[in-house]
């Protein structure tokens, strides 16, 4: 497609969308495939996304454990029980933990049990050890030969029963979720020991600007460290894509457009830098000359972010960031997390996230017509979380290093000091 002096004109703040706007058009053009899957030990498995429902076989737990240190009793034998008209039980020994009584309880009878240890057969409560002074103080190997129970107890009493956790045939994890700490040790508990996860994402990540070096070179006169490779590929690692760095390219039509078309070749392709619409900022020229679909979204009424490009080329999202090294971050966020999402196989490709309510310390304003995503401190306070704005432009990375998050400022608006706002954390 030859160059659109219409499609490419600068920026004009009336056409352009909010960042939610934006967002949702972003979600309904991203492709919904289902990744290839693959089996990983359960040791390997946080962090990474369910591709099957995963069912217990068995009961968690499988038999009857006491929730307490105490003695197990049969509950019908201590009906009227009271501390004047005591019932006193025979102890027929003591479970260990681990291991089945290996012997009934009959009338009449009871049985020492630990925290958690199995009920022997025949009984249905358990009554705290504390509730006997016969065993306080008796030491740990001796067993009396009768105990006394001074109050009647309900069957269940103290009893964790067989499937409380989970019942059997239960579906515990769903297809789609990101497995957490909790998760794994869930399919632990009903005996998954390989889960079966949809491969990571591959995503190619690219750097443009004449005027970039790698971190380990020394900058010449005018060249600046990129800041931005190492940055999103590790906001792409902890969204479970694995990185192919691209490298760095001049703003040079032919070359960019090569080493796009390579990146294609990947699940998903990330630029930095590039994707305004200076003389020599291709990239939306580029993408939409490969598409179909195209470019989705060219600009978005953001601070800082305003010239965010987002498009398709085949079912490959690009995104395209600010080379500014806030600016890449804060749009990678927004934008290339809940792609990244996507194509990684995950249900909630918004993604849920929690806020942290505090008071802001000053008076925040958002510019003209664009909505502000401002970095704020969290600073405890005498009646919880202060919000402390941390001001800079979008080329200093330190902000975000001082910053513990963002909050929105909408347009135009004054968010005045002792103003309770949502803080979303760094993830």
């Amino acid at each position: 497609m030859a160059r659109s002096s219409e499609r490419f004109r600068p920026f004009q703040l009336e056409g352009l969308p909010l960042p939610e706007e934006a967002l949702q058009r972003w979600l309904a053009a991203l492709p919904r495939r289902r990744p290839p899957v693959e089996r990983v030990p359960l040791g390997e498995a946080a962090g990474r996304v369910l591709a099957e429902d995963i069912a217990s076989r068995q009961p968690v737990p499988h038999f009857a454990r006491s929730q307490v240190d105490g003695v197990a009793v049969r509950a019908a034998d201590t009906a009227g029980a009271t501390a004047e008209a005591p019932v006193s039980l025979r102890l027929r020994g003591r479970v260990a933990m681990g291991r089945p009584a290996g012997w009934p309880v009959a009338a009449g009878e009871a049985a020492l049990v630990p925290t958690g240890g199995m009920l022997p057969p025949g009984t249905d409560a358990v009554v705290m050890v504390e509730e006997f002074p016969e065993l306080l103080g008796s030491g740990s190997s001796h067993v009396p030969e009768r105990v006394t129970v001074r109050r009647a107890v309900a069957a269940g009493e103290n009893v964790i029963p067989p499937g409380a956790d989970v019942q059997p045939g239960q579906v515990v994890l769903t297809a789609g979720r990101r497995l957490r700490a909790h998760d794994v040790g869930v399919l632990a508990g009903v005996g998954v020991t390989e889960v079966p996860v949809f491969a990571r994402p591959q995503v190619a990540l690219i750097s443009t600007g004449v005027e970039l070096v790698p971190p380990e070179a020394e900058p010449g006169p005018g060249q600046i460290r990129d800041m931005n490779a190492v940055a999103l590929a590790a906001l792409v690692e902890q969204g479970g894509g694995r990185v192919r760095p691209m490298g760095i390219v001049a703003d040079d039509r032919e070359a960019l457009r090569d080493v796009i078309a390579r990146g294609l070749a990947c699940d998903m392709v990330v630029l930095s830098g590039g994707s305004s619409v200076g003389e020599e900022d291709w990239t939306a020229r580029i993408v939409e000359e490969m598409g179909p679909p195209g470019v989705i979204v060219h600009g978005v009424r953001l601070a800082p972010g305003k010239p965010t490009l987002l498009a398709l080329v085949g079912d490959v999202p690009v995104v395209g960031a600010p080379g500014n090294p806030v600016s890449a971050q804060v749009v990678f966020r927004l934008y290339g997390l809940p792609a990244l999402r996507r194509i990684a196989g995950e249900a909630d490709a918004a993604g849920w996230q929690a806020t942290v309510r505090a008071r802001l310390t000053e008076d925040v304003r958002g510019p003209r017509g664009r909505e502000l995503h401002m970095r704020v401190a969290l600073v405890p306070g005498p009646a919880g979380w202060l919000a402390r704005p941390i001001r800079g432009g979008s080329h200093q990375l330190m902000t975000m290093v001082a910053a513990d998050g963002l909050i929105v400022v909408p347009p135009d608006e004054t968010l005045p000091a002792g103003s309770v706002v949502e803080v979303r954390p760094w993830g």
